[in-house]
């Protein structure tokens, strides 16, 4: 199964289906058996694009970044974003998507679906300052917009009894979906910003105990596969190497403002030997810590 219904593109097989709908200017489903077979160049749309991925991997960019997709992950673009594959070309898989056009939308946030939407005003002002300002166009396991795609193609094709209403609720549908998945990665990662704020400051109370995974993660009360998730998110290091990162913030720090001995330092800092701290120190810094001492006083 392809499709490919366009108002104003070249290559699509048709516009009628689509054309009693001035809010939708571009819908299809591809199956891209040859990786030669689309060329697809950095591209704007009149309108929102929102895609979904069915099967295969996708490279995208918009602007200056750059996006993998996987099945069950969704994407979404406004007008003035330039977006398309970096080789030029559509990879292998499957996708579906969608240019939904508003009667307005600008990139100051300004945004009116048009007079066939029932959209309030106020939600009008919401979506366009949501997308407007989003800056991850990617929408990981987006699984609900596979539905709408679907049951869109079916309106169109079987035109049942209200299936003229049943489109317009769709595309509100496809707004509303995005803009959700949008505003709940938002708050999940303003939880995920508090959490290790207060994760970051339990461990630097307390550098000199020999911490583990097990108890990190129980006074979190999260399981260890969350907790190395969220670190990793936060940081970029596993819990237990950001551990080691903030222990060596702490000894150069000691190492800089006082005179006390390396073994003082080691064990103020969690490391259980001098040795060990030595041996650490050198492979993170690139030198050992007496080198930087004597580095510092001659700074």
């Amino acid at each position: 199964m392809h499709f490919f219904y366009s108002k104003n593109h070249p290559a699509a097989s048709d516009s009628k289906p689509i054309d009693e709908f001035e809010f939708i200017n571009d819908f299809g489903f591809e199956e891209y058996k040859d990786i030669r077979q689309k060329p697809l160049s950095l591209h704007l749309n009149e309108g929102i694009e929102i895609c979904y991925v069915t099967k295969g991997r996708y490279e995208w960019v918009v602007g200056d970044k750059s996006y993998l997709l996987f099945p069950g992950d969704g994407f979404v673009t406004c007008p003035w974003q330039e977006h398309g594959s970096p080789r030029e070309v559509v990879d292998l898989g499957e996708i579906y998507w969608v240019v939904i056009k508003p009667a307005y939308f600008s990139s100051d946030g300004n945004f009116n679906a048009g007079n066939w939407s029932r959209l309030s005003d106020t939600e009008n002002e919401f979506i366009g300052g949501i997308l407007s300002r989003n800056e991850n166009h990617k929408l990981i396991k987006a699984h609900i917009l596979k539905s709408l795609f679907v049951e869109l193609k079916n309106e169109l094709e079987h035109r049942e009894f209200g299936y003229r209403q049943r489109v317009s609720n769709l595309a509100e549908e496809f707004l509303i979906a995005v803009v959700r998945h949008i505003k709940n990665r938002e708050s999940r990662n303003l939880k995920n910003q508090n959490w290790f704020s207060e994760f970051d400051l339990m461990l630097k109370a307390d550098l000199s105990k020999k911490w583990t995974l097990d108890e990190m993660a129980s006074l979190e009360n999260i399981g260890i596969t969350t907790l190395i998730r969220l670190v990793k998110e936060s940081t970029g290091y596993t819990p237990a190497n950001y551990l080691i990162f903030l222990r060596l913030e702490k000894a150069k720090e000691l190492l800089k403002t006082s005179s006390k001995k390396l073994t003082d330092i080691a064990y103020d800092c969690g490391f259980y030997s001098s040795q060990h701290f030595s041996s650490t120190f050198s492979k993170w810094i690139g030198k050992s810590p007496l080198t930087y001492r004597k580095m510092l006083k001659t700074s």
